[in-house]
């Protein structure tokens, strides 16, 4: 993982995740999903359109503009998401921990620590906890300089 980015705090994170209408909330992915059962987010912007809950974390939202897609992401206790590799056009791709839980490629993460993830290569989440592991992913408005590719699962021996 690369070098932490812009840092925010935690308490307001939470605050504003406090405020997330159920209704924000997109389908979750099917519990028969290989990859990512149970994953569940709620989109700030989307195809190009804000949704309304994208104004509880704009002061988040504001540091890495332009913003392409910004979603809330849900790993619940227990779930994961397996090693992968995301569809390309790649965005520059940022992880602010709301609730961290579990790892990311092995590591903790902090809360209102961002990271930025490099999606075009494999990497993976676990969350063994008993609490569920949110996060706000944001894909900046900046295309990276690798060759778009299909999703890819990787499949571990």
């Amino acid at each position: 993982m690369r070098e932490p980015g812009p840092t925010f705090d935690p308490e307001a994170l939470a605050r504003a995740f406090a405020q997330l209408p159920t209704t924000a909330w997109a389908n979750p992915v099917s519990s028969d999903d290989e990859v990512n059962p149970g994953y569940h987010f709620a989109p700030l912007i989307a195809d190009g359109r804000v949704k309304p809950a994208r104004d509880l974390f704009a002061f988040v939202l504001a540091e890495f503009a332009p913003v392409h897609t910004a979603w809330i992401a849900r790993v619940p206790a227990g779930g994961f998401i397996g090693t992968h590799i995301d569809q390309g056009p790649y965005h520059e791709r940022w992880h602010v921990p709301i609730h961290p839980a579990g790892t990311f490629d092995g590591r903790e993460v902090h809360a209102g620590i961002s990271f930025p993830v490099q999606h075009w290569k494999p990497h993976r989440v676990d969350n063994t906890t008993d609490r569920d592991r949110i996060h706000l992913v944001i894909d900046r408005d900046v295309l990276v300089d690798v060759p778009a590719a299909p999703f890819q699962r990787i499949r571990e021996s």
